[in-house]
């Protein structure tokens, strides 16, 4: 499985787990059904991060949004957001400009018209915070 599939399918179960407001995401049924995320130890990683760190996640860009709160984003946003600073914050291992990089490619595919701005602009301070 690549790479970009991998972090959509992350997309798609946070986005699930704020739906749901449940984030432990062994309860999401898009892991439960799905073995080929279930190998990917990366996703795990991912969604290990956000599980234990999501109110740090979410403060952090909270702090970094200019007039935006998390409670008032889209949520398919506030999935690609978490994701990108759940690696930027947490996972060393991934360099920052990947991560942005990434995180830009699903907003240009996943979110509204300037989604992708918004994320960019965020995701940017945060690492320039870092």
């Amino acid at each position: 499985m690549r790479r970009q599939e991998i972090r959509e399918m992350t997309m798609q179960v946070v986005y699930q787990m704020d739906v749901m407001n449940d984030f432990d995401y062994r309860n999401i049924s898009l892991i439960t059904e799905n073995e080929e995320i279930q190998k990917e130890n990366q996703a795990l990683k991912t969604l290990d991060v956000i599980r234990d760190h999501q109110e740090d996640i979410d403060a952090t860009i909270n702090a970094h949004s200019d007039k935006w709160k998390t409670s008032r984003m889209a949520k398919t946003d506030l999935a690609i957001l978490r994701i990108a600073v759940a690696e930027i914050c947490y996972m060393d291992s991934i360099p920052d400009s990947v991560s942005i990089d990434e995180a830009v490619n699903m907003a240009k595919k996943y979110g509204e018209n300037r989604s992708y701005a918004f994320i960019n602009s965020v995701l940017g301070k945060i690492a320039g915070d870092k």
